[in-house]
């Protein structure tokens, strides 16, 4: 959760400090907010959104702690805290027309939010506090956002959720959870069906260490990594929701873990903090990045002092449907067999122009030394290269003698009857 800071009418006060706030997904809309208020304006005026009676007005909920746009909507998810006798808060408000679509209440509990990348779905996180603050179990609230009143299925995990991830474009999710004492970490992926929502499988992790998920941007393929101490493990889950975990390795003083933009690499870094920031030498000596395949497979690593970030450029949306991206990863084993198939007939292709090549350059330096051995042979008595050479033979010393070892290798004895 980021909380909420005093809006102010300048980009900046003298202490260089900022408001929070958030661009709509579309940039039509931005939105500031501090402890009760959400200060929503348009990009072409920056004056406050106007309402249905043409007054410009701000958002007012108590006890605001954050909120986000939608990944794909104008629609903001915001979470007030609980306080005094008002329970805690999600509230779903479409922009401009500043319509509640949705409200939860809760009571001693803390929560975070967590939208799917194509803002179909919204999970809240909610975990049990007693009156000591110890928390307890995790619901998983999950609001279908393109049905009808927003319905919400709940997902009840009796033990410690550590990290929550949404596939990309989805809908499929995972998480990492520990017991009670923060022992047997498990990685859990879940499905979201059309009337409940599924544990397909699960997967015990070798250490506690496990904190991150991080889904390629094409889903199906993730990387599971444990932040600073450097474990990884790539897999992937399977159209058929089948979990395949594909290789497990480690990046010492793991800080960065990126795909790019085509999921067929990662990217994973150590990356130290900008200077005046605490915390930076202990980075300094392992600063770096690794390229892997999807696979994981190590394809380049590089030691670099004083690395500060590392990123990916950019790239285009796919022009490909959904369907037929669907279509692709349900039937990628019979296309890996056609371009298979191409493939080596392309590098098959390479092979006979090399040999062809080697030939023709061999046949070429042959009838070279053809044509010198033709002239030796014209001019060897008329030059006299003859006769030297029966010379140079004839006054030798040495005579060829044969000889022959016998020796036993190996006997074996017989019993005759």
């Amino acid at each position: 959760m980021r909380k909420c800071r005093t809006p102010h009418t300048s980009p900046g006060n003298d202490k260089g400090e900022f408001p929070h706030f958030l661009w709509s997904k579309d940039s039509k809309f931005f939105a500031e907010c501090n402890e009760s208020t959400i200060f929503v304006r348009d990009t072409e005026s920056f004056d406050l959104v106007k309402d249905e009676e043409g007054r410009k007005r701000s958002l007012k909920y108590d006890n605001l702690a954050t909120f986000q746009w939608s990944p794909k909507d104008n629609i903001i998810a915001l979470w007030a805290t609980e306080k005094a006798n008002n329970p805690a808060r999600l509230v779903l408000v479409e922009i401009p027309s500043r319509q509640e679509l949705a409200s939860r209440s809760r009571t001693s509990v803390e929560a975070k939010m967590h939208w799917q990348s194509e803002g179909d779905y919204l999970c809240l996180l909610v975990t049990k506090l007693s009156k000591t603050g110890k928390k307890g179990n995790t619901n998983l609230e999950i609001f279908r956002i393109r049905e009808r009143n927003i319905p919400v299925d709940i997902v009840e995990i009796k033990d410690t959720v550590k990290c929550f991830a949404w596939e990309t474009g989805g809908n499929r999710f995972a998480v990492i959870t520990t017991d009670d004492t923060g022992h047997k970490p498990q990685l859990r992926c879940y499905v979201l069906g059309v009337e409940k929502c599924e544990n397909v499988c699960s997967l015990d992790l070798p250490a506690n260490s496990f904190t991150d998920i991080f889904w390629a941007p094409g889903g199906q393929y993730f990387v599971c990594a444990a932040m600073q101490s450097g474990d990884l493990i790539f897999g992937g889950l399977m159209p058929d929701n089948k979990l395949e975990i594909l290789h497990r390795d480690e990046h010492f003083m793991l800080t960065n873990v990126e795909w790019d933009p085509s999921s067929r690499y990662v990217i994973t870094a150590v990356t130290q903090p900008m200077k005046d920031e605490g915390g930076g030498f202990k980075y300094q000596m392992e600063a770096g990045y690794a390229i892997w395949t999807f696979q994981g497979r190590q394809l380049h690593k590089q030691q670099k002092e004083k690395l500060f970030g590392v990123s990916w450029r950019p790239h285009p949306p796919t022009m490909l449907a959904d369907d037929a991206q669907a279509h692709i990863r349900k039937n990628i084993k019979k296309f890996s067999k056609k371009y298979d198939a191409l493939d080596e007939q392309e590098k098959e292709t390479a092979r006979s122009a090399f040999k062809a090549d080697r030939e023709t350059r061999t046949n070429a330096f042959q009838n070279i030394l053809d044509r010198i051995a033709d002239n030796v042979a014209d001019r060897s008595e008329e030059n006299g290269w003859e006769d030297a050479m029966m010379e140079w033979k004839g006054g030798l010393t040495w005579e060829k003698v044969d000889e022959t070892i016998e020796e036993e290798l190996d006997a074996t004895e017989e019993l005759i009857q």
